[in-house]
């Protein structure tokens, strides 16, 4: 019997791939996290649609208000985090965005009542310690690279919200339906982001379209299909763990392939966020 720690072991090499791919595609942020979600939401439909009807009618109203939430929350990160690539090293986004753990701890305090540990309270400041590091090693003095710092923040703001509003709803629906319906309405809020911002949808060469065809089937079917799969045979805080190993992979492939080579700053700043995660994680376990 294969072990369970196998396919999250291929989940965290697939999903390092979508800094780079992202990179490649040279197309606008918004367009990119469309064609990702919508084609890897298309692509799922087969496995997941005969399902979607009779779960969604078996859902409560406030059961469908979430589940149209947590897509909204989700489209939100997919717009922001995207954008944040233009501006700042793939190593400083991704770190950055994997901060997401530590604002869901904050919305899980606010929103849910849950009780805050003084070892996570810590662990949080350490964390943003080390992120304002890591902005700092990744500023250039100008404002575009502040705003691809604040832009991969938001990425994580938005990562944390989705993963707290849908918190429940995981169990509520199968593992496809949830899945399809949460992409189906990030999907339909980013191509209305498109729309309203007159961004134009085709006109793209062919290697872009294959490039947006790669994100959706590489990082979004394959790493996150088998992340999804993943949590239901391991803990949280484990998978959790083993995602920590993005931001490295990520890096990794941003410098064999982009030739981007991580600052100390960022470097130093990246261990001290992973560290803080790591305390973070094991805590929740």
């Amino acid at each position: 019997m294969t072990s369970p720690y196998v396919p999250l072991v291929v989940a965290v090499l697939l999903v390092s791939c979508g800094s780079v791919l992202i990179r490649l595609a040279a197309a606008p942020a918004l367009v990119v996290s469309f064609y990702r979600i919508a084609l890897a939401a298309f692509c799922l439909a087969p496995f997941a649609a005969a399902q979607l009807p009779s779960s969604w009618k078996a859902l409560a109203p406030r059961q469908r208000l979430v589940l149209l939430a947590s897509g909204f929350a989700l489209a939100l990160h997919f717009a922001t985090w995207v954008a944040s690539l233009s501006y700042t090293s793939v190593a400083a986004s991704v770190l950055l965005v994997n901060t997401a753990p530590i604002f869901a701890v904050g919305f899980s305090r606010l929103f849910l009542h849950e009780r805050v540990p003084g070892v996570v309270l810590a662990a949080i400041g350490l964390a943003l310690v080390g992120a304002a590091v890591i902005a700092a090693g990744d500023w250039t003095g100008e404002a575009g690279s502040l705003g691809g710092i604040l832009l991969a923040l938001a990425g994580a703001v938005t990562l944390a919200a989705y993963h707290v509003v849908g918190r429940g709803l995981r169990e509520a629906l199968p593992l496809n339906a949830y899945v399809l319906g949460v992409w189906g309405v990030a999907a339909a809020t980013l191509l209305a982001f498109c729309l309203v911002g007159r961004v134009p949808l085709g006109a793209y060469p062919p290697r872009t379209w294959l490039l947006f065809l790669a994100l959706a089937l590489v990082p979004t079917l394959g790493g996150h299909g088998l992340v999804n799969r993943s949590l239901r045979s391991l803990p949280a805080p484990t998978v959790g763990l083993f995602l920590l190993g993005e931001p490295l992979g990520a890096s990794g492939l941003a410098w064999a392939v982009l030739g981007e080579v991580p600052g100390s700053w960022t470097l130093a700043g990246g261990v001290v966020v992973l560290l803080a995660l790591t305390l973070v994680l094991l805590r929740r376990a």
